[in-house]
């Protein structure tokens, strides 16, 4: 080997750093760290052993068919090309549960908690960066907008997709605040409830309507979790004016703007097909995927055929907002059903109930209410058809579930 075992473990520990740390970036330089980790992986030999423990884990084979099914429907596309992108695409779902598996890394099993660490680190300094840009661009123009959804992460990272990042990092520091399950070492509870509160308001400047559900989500079972555990009655009102706070608070942004559009596409009687509103456009969208799906709930369309058979049904049905904006369904319960028919809905329920049980039943808190979140978004997100989301939902499974001694939680 040209590396020591020690060197290598070093090497292996702050590329993971990095790479946890640069999600909210926009995963910037992901692909050049699965490169490293992927040489570094194979400097240290035995890598038929390791794919062998890998296909005998089951935790591991659960996450990885709904990748390894796309070579298998090849015989069923005619879009060669948008197949083999949707595979290299995907290819994280592979390599990552994989390296995480099989690094037998000693550094790892002492210093794993600070992945969760550069994570938080990456979300603060995202959020100080996007706002102070805001902030500025806000007294250069006068234009609210600039504090707000797309205008304030524009040329770093999709809203939506970050406030899940966020969500977690609020997820991960809740459990240990209330003590449920220790992730970090003691430190001050003003320190985590600082940033626990900052990450709050944050959510409310991104106005993602998926990280308006979640948000809404935590902050309730949060209340409802306090509310039984505080006896005193000054503490429970404090609790009852939290969600009140925070409602009045979304209701006078952005987010309140976006949640009223979406309320009235998702209520109106009106023809949407020219609509050019988001949840319009993604009401048109899981309409059409659902006719897609009924004349191919059995096979599917195929790995690559997916968004050509959606364009070929805005044409003929004239959704010209649709057909305009390329739109995929933005729900990737449809989107695997769409594509790999009663397979593909079974292997992705699979991918994420499985889990789901291991960590209830290990009571894995965290990693329970990762996959609970990922179950969330795939509502609202084609979360396994872009790598925005399929490398930080295969980084952080791979984390939760993979990583020893964590896995032992959960096996």
């Amino acid at each position: 080997m040209l590396l020591s075992k020690e060197v290598n473990d070093k090497i292996v520990l702050w590329l993971l750093f990095a790479f946890a740390f640069s999600f909210p970036f926009g995963n910037i330089y992901g692909t050049v760290i699965i490169f490293l980790l992927s040489v570094l992986w194979m400097l240290k030999g035995n890598v038929f052993s390791k794919i062998k423990i890998a296909f005998t884990t089951p935790l591991f084979l659960s996450y990885t068919f709904l990748f390894l099914i796309q070579f298998v429907w090849l015989f069923n596309t005619e879009d060669f090309a948008r197949a083999f992108y949707l595979i290299q695409c995907n290819a994280s779902m592979f390599v990552l549960p994989l390296f995480f598996l099989t690094f037998e890394n000693d550094l790892l099993k002492v210093k794993q908690k600070n992945i969760l660490l550069a994570l938080i680190l990456g979300c603060i300094a995202i959020s100080i960066l996007t706002l102070s840009r805001g902030l500025y661009r806000y007294h250069l123009n006068g234009e609210i907008e600039m504090l707000f959804y797309s205008r304030l992460t524009q040329h770093f990272y999709h809203p939506g997709f970050m406030s899940i990042q966020f969500a977690v990092c609020i997820v991960v520091l809740l459990l240990d605040v209330f003590e449920i399950e220790k992730i970090f070492p003691e430190r001050s509870i003003l320190l985590k409830s600082t940033i626990l509160g900052w990450f709050v308001v944050f959510m409310i400047f991104l106005s993602s309507k998926i990280g308006f559900v979640v948000l809404m989500l935590i902050i309730i079972t949060s209340c409802i979790y306090g509310w039984m555990k505080l006896k005193n009655i000054f503490g429970r009102i404090i609790i009852l004016c939290i969600p009140v706070l925070i409602s009045v608070s979304i209701y006078n942004s952005e987010f309140g703007i976006r949640i009223g559009n979406a309320v009235h596409a998702v209520t109106t009687t009106d023809n949407l097909s020219a609509n050019e509103e988001s949840t319009a456009l993604r009401i048109t969208a899981l309409n059409t995927t659902t006719q897609l799906i009924n004349k191919n709930w059995l096979l599917g369309t195929g790995t690559g055929d997916v968004w050509g058979d959606l364009r070929r049904y805005y044409f003929v049905d004239l959704k010209s907002a649709a057909l305009k904006d390329r739109l995929i369904p933005h729900n990737q319960y449809l989107n695997s059903f769409a594509k790999f028919g009663f397979v593909g809905i079974a292997t992705l329920l699979l991918l994420i109930f499985f889990p789901l049980q291991k960590s209830w039943h290990g009571k894995y808190w965290a990693a329970f209410f990762f996959m609970i979140l990922i179950l969330i978004n795939c509502f609202a997100e084609d979360v396994f058809e872009v790598q925005n989301g399929v490398v930080f939902t295969s980084f952080f499974y791979s984390y939760f579930f993979l990583l020893c001694p964590l896995k032992s939680k959960v096996q």
